[in-house]
């Protein structure tokens, strides 16, 4: 369905930048000025890490140009001690929309203190934060179409949840859960939420995380009803991508492929993901391959 990049990864650590010398990974992607605007998480030391948000640009898609004034996104709030993680992103006329999750703290009893975070711009540089919009989650991309005169947010990092908004600033999550794991499949351990959906027709394609029990990450996907996204018309029952680079199998953590990021670009789809929590590598497929493996299977 994808094809890796034979390069990969496409994004590593520089070890001459304090913000960014351990890691760099799970990055957003989206097309601006006829360029590929990625916006990765990068830290600068393993252990005790603070996360921030960086940018990096190509014009093919393979060979990005890292920012020259990294980081976009740092700490400054008292809810992002630890750092700002895993951002999504969402254009919206002519605003972006990027959600990251706001680390605060972490306690041995209580866990790790967490909520999402807003922050919008109109360059992709220069970014205005708007705090937490919801408490004690992460993971969320916001659909950029209204339905039924409200916003739906796909969130969460367990189960997949959707809280809605007519503002973008005001959410509320839904009582029952929109995903959540299955047994004996590959996403057994936890569901989460992925990058911007793949539009086909009246079919939307939602690529989501997913972990089992052996703490294996893998991408797969879901069919959505477009009129209607809540709607699941499929479920697939493979990965669609799993670890099996070195760069994949072995970093801060082992096993990992993890997409956040997806554009359509120069007759290409771009999946972008972060490799074992270290790198950032990419696979590609075509709109022709889509209509070929994905949606057949709703006729299964």
């Amino acid at each position: 369905m994808f094809t890796k990049y034979k390069k990969n990864p496409i994004i590593t650590p520089d070890c001459t930048l304090s913000h960014e010398k351990e890691c760099t990974y799970n990055p957003c992607a989206i097309v601006h000025d006829k360029k590929i605007y990625l916006i990765y998480r990068a830290e600068g030391q393993y252990g005790d890490y603070i996360s921030s948000l960086c940018l990096a640009t190509s014009e093919n898609g393979y060979n990005f140009t890292k920012y020259k004034n990294n980081p976009i996104i740092k700490p400054t709030k008292s809810e992002e001690k630890r750092g700002c993680e895993d951002p999504r992103i969402t254009r919206i006329e002519d605003t972006f929309y990027l959600t990251y999750t706001a680390y605060e703290s972490y306690d041995q009893k209580k866990g790790n203190k967490i909520s999402l975070a807003l922050a919008t711009s109109r360059d992709l540089i220069h970014w205005k934060k708007h705090g937490s919009i919801l408490q004690n989650t992460k993971s969320g991309y916001i659909f950029p179409e209204k339905i039924n005169g409200e916003y739906l947010m796909f969130i969460g990092d367990s189960n997949i949840w959707i809280a809605r908004s007519k503002n973008l600033k005001d959410w509320k999550l839904d009582k029952k859960p929109f995903l959540k794991p299955r047994k004996n499949f590959f996403d057994n351990k936890l569901v989460e939420v992925g990058p911007p959906f793949i539009e086909i027709g009246d079919k939307l394609i939602m690529i989501y995380n997913s972990a089992n029990n052996d703490l294996i990450y893998s991408p797969s996907f879901l069919v959505l009803d477009k009129k209607n996204p809540t709607k699941i018309l499929y479920r697939h029952n493979k990965p669609i991508l799993i670890p099996d680079e070195q760069f994949e199998l072995f970093g801060k953590v082992n096993n990992v492929i993890f997409a956040e990021g997806i554009v359509e670009f120069k007759n290409k789809y771009f999946l972008y993901y972060g490799g074992a929590d270290k790198c950032v590598g990419v696979a590609t497929t075509t709109q022709n391959e889509i209509e070929k493996n994905f949606l057949p299977s709703l006729d299964s």
